[in-house]
C-alpha cells in the first residue's frame, strides 16, 4: 500500500514529496478530465497523477493483461487451464480459421489500445494546463509533477510502439500510431515509426531507466544499436547511490513494499481504494482449498500453473523457484493439510500437492502445475492485493549493463561480476557464473541462443514481471523460434506485434493493419 509514490520516471526525483495520496486514490473517472475543478490546486494536479496511475492498475493493463497476464503467457512463463485464454497459449488469436479465438482475443486487444490512449488523454488533460498554473505549486513541485506526467506519457506510447509496430527494419517509414499531445477529440495524425521514437525520447529526456530501457531493445525494435547508450545510463543509475539490491529476493514483492529499495517503479495500489486485482497473483492461479492458507476473504479459481521446460531452467539450490512459485503439499493457516474437491474428476479427496508436470493443457489434474507466488499475500485480503505492482527494479539494471558488456564486445569478466551481484541472494554457497559462461551459445527453448545462459538468468531473476516476451524477442527472436511445454514454435515474425484493433482502423482511414493480421 503505497503511503507515498515513487516518482519512478523522473531522473533523479525517487520518492515523491507528495503526502497524503491515500485521498488521492479516491479520484473518481469522472472527475480526471474535469480540469475547471482539479486544477485548481497543488492537492489536484497530484490527484490526477495518482487517477491515472490507479487506472493503469486496471486488470485491462499493468494490472493484470499487460504483466503478470496475456504477455507472460504468450511468452511461455506459464500455462492455462479452464479459460478461454488458452487461446493466448496457442497463438490462435491470431488464426482466421478460429472465429472464436480472434473474437475472444480481440476485445483484450482493443482494451489495450484504448485504455492506453484513455490515460495519455488524462496526462495531456493535466499538461495542458500545468503551465499556466504554476503559482498553485510549492518548492519544485511543479517540476516534478510535469517531469512526471512527461515520462508516463512516453512510457504508455512505448508500449503501444512494442505491442503494435512493425519491425524498425521494414517498416520505420510506415505510419504506426498515433503520438498524442493534446486532448482533443479530433483524429490524431499518425506517426512514422522514426518520428514516434523521437517524440519518446523528447518526453524521456529525464526518464533514465525507462530510457535505458528503450536503448537496450533499440536494435530488436528500431533496427538500431544503441547499447553504448544504455550502457551509460546504467552507469549514471548505479552511481546516483538511490537504489539498492534487497538482500531477500522477495522483499519488492512483499505486501508492504512502498519501502523497498529496489524497486525504481511501481504502481501504487491499495486492497481498499484502488480495487487493483493483481488477479494473477491470486484468482487465477491457486486452488480454492488455498482459501484456508491465508484466510481468504475471496474464492479462488485454480487453473494457472508454470511451463514445466520453464521450470527446468532452475539451477538445484536457487532460492528463486520457491519464492516465485507454490509448490508441494499446501496447508491451512493453521498447519492442516488441503486436499483437493474434485473440480477434476477422480482428484477428490487427495490431498492438495503441487507437481511440476502438467499432463495436458485443456484438462490437466487439479493440482498439476506449480502455482504463481511472487507476491507476499496478507492474511485475511479479500480480491484486492495491497502490493504495490512492480514495474521496474534495480536488478534489471544490473543485468542491463551486463548484457551491454557482452553485446559491445567488453570485458565479460565484468559483466560476470554484475550478473553474480544479482544471483548471490538465489544461492547459499558460491555459485558464480564466469565470463566464459556469458559468452556461450546456449539452447533456450530447443534452439541456440547466443548470450543463452544470460537469457536464462533474465528468465529466472524477472519470470512473471511482464518483460519475457521483449526479452526473447531481443535474444535471436527466441520468441517465434523457441519450443516449451505444449507449444510449437510459430517461426512467424509478425506474431511479434498485436493486430491493430478493427474499430480504430475504421475509425481512421490512415491507420493500416499490420502485415499477417490483413
Amino acid at each position: 500500500m503505497m503511503k507515498r509514490i515513487k516518482i519512478l520516471l523522473v531522473a533523479g526525483i525517487l520518492f515523491s514529496l507528495l503526502t497524503g495520496c491515500e485521498d488521492w486514490l479516491d479520484v473518481n473517472a469522472s472527475s480526471q478530465l474535469d480540469r475547471n475543478d482539479l486544477f485548481k490546486s497543488e492537492n489536484g494536479y497530484g490527484e490526477a497523477l495518482t487517477g491515472v496511475y490507479a487506472k493503469m492498475c486496471d486488470k485491462s493493463l499493468y494490472g493484470r493483461e499487460l504483466t503478470f497476464d496475456i504477455v507472460d503467457m504468450l511468452a511461455g512463463y506459464y500455462n492455462i487451464q479452464m479459460y478461454n485464454h488458452i487461446n493466448w497459449y496457442e497463438y490462435s488469436y491470431a488464426d482466421p480459421t478460429n472465429s472464436f479465438a480472434v473474437s475472444y482475443c480481440a476485445g483484450y486487444i482493443e482494451n489495450f489500445w484504448n485504455n492506453i490512449y484513455a490515460q495519455i488523454a488524462n496526462i495531456n488533460s493535466l499538461l495542458e494546463t500545468i503551465d499556466g498554473n504554476k503559482g498553485v505549486f510549492s518548492d519544485d513541485n511543479y517540476n516534478l509533477i510535469k517531469g512526471e506526467a512527461l515520462g508516463l506519457r512516453a512510457y504508455l506510447h512505448f508500449d503501444l510502439l512494442r505491442l503494435f509496430a512493425e519491425a524498425y527494419s521494414t517498416g520505420k517509414d510506415k505510419e504506426a500510431i498515433p503520438y498524442v499531445t493534446k486532448l482533443t477529440s479530433s483524429v490524431t495524425p499518425l506517426f512514422t515509426q522514426e518520428d514516434a521514437i523521437t517524440m519518446i525520447l523528447e518526453d524521456l529526456k529525464n526518464a533514465k531507466m525507462l530510457l535505458a530501457r528503450l536503448y537496450l531493445n533499440a536494435e530488436s525494435w528500431i533496427g538500431k544499436n544503441m547499447y553504448t547508450e544504455c550502457m551509460a545510463l546504467c552507469t549514471e543509475i548505479m552511481n546516483s547511490n538511490k537504489y539498492a539490491l534487497e538482500n531477500d529476493y522477495s522483499a519488492p514483492f512483499y505486501a508492504q513494499n512502498e519501502g523497498s529499495q529496489e524497486i525504481i517503479f511501481a504502481y501504487p495500489a491499495d486492497e481498499v481504494k484502488t480495487g487493483s486485482t493483481i488477479y494473477m497473483a491470486l484468482q487465477k492461479t491457486l486452488h480454492p482449498s488455498n482459501v484456508k492458507t491465508f484466510n481468504l476473504q475471496t474464492w479462488l479459481d485454480n487453473g494457472v500453473c508454470a511451463v514445466p521446460t520453464f521450470i527446468d531452467t532452475y539451477e538445484e539450490g536457487d532460492k528463486r523457484l520457491p519464492k516465485t512459485w507454490r509448490m508441494g503439499q499446501q496447508y491451512g493457516s493453521d498447519g492442516s493439510i488441503l486436499y483437493c474437491t474434485g473440480l477434476v474428476p477422480g482428484w477428490e479427496g487427495k490431498p492438495l500437492i503441487y507437481t511440476k508436470e502438467v499432463s495436458n493443457l485443456e484438462n490437466g489434474g487439479e493440482a498439476e502445475g506449480y502455482r504463481c507466488g511472487k507476491y507476499e499475500i496478507k492474511m485475511g485480503t479479500s480480491r484486492a492485493l495491497d502490493n504495490d505492482w512492480v514495474a521496474m527494479r534495480y536488478a534489471e539494471v544490473y543485468l542491463m549493463k551486463a548484457e551491454c558488456i557482452l553485446r559491445t564486445n567488453g570485458n565479460a569478466e565484468e559483466a560476470a561480476q554484475l550478473v553474480n551481484e544479482v544471483r548471490k541472494r538465489a544461492f547459499d554457497g558460491d555459485n558464480k557464473l564466469s565470463g566464459a559462461d556469458l559468452l556461450k551459445t546456449t539452447n533456450v527453448n530447443g534452439v541456440p541462443v547466443r548470450f543463452g545462459i544470460l537469457l536464462d538468468e533474465w528468465g529466472r531473476e524477472f519470470a512473471l514481471e511482464g518483460l519475457r516476451r521483449s526479452q526473447l524477442i531481443r535474444f535471436d527472436n527466441n520468441y517465434t523460434k523457441g519450443e516449451w511445454t505444449f507449444h510449437e514454435p510459430s517461426k512467424e515474425t509478425y506474431l511479434n506485434l498485436f493486430p491493430i484493433p478493427l474499430s480504430e482502423i475504421q475509425a481512421n482511414n490512415k491507420l493500416e493493419q499490420n502485415e499477417g493480421y490483413k
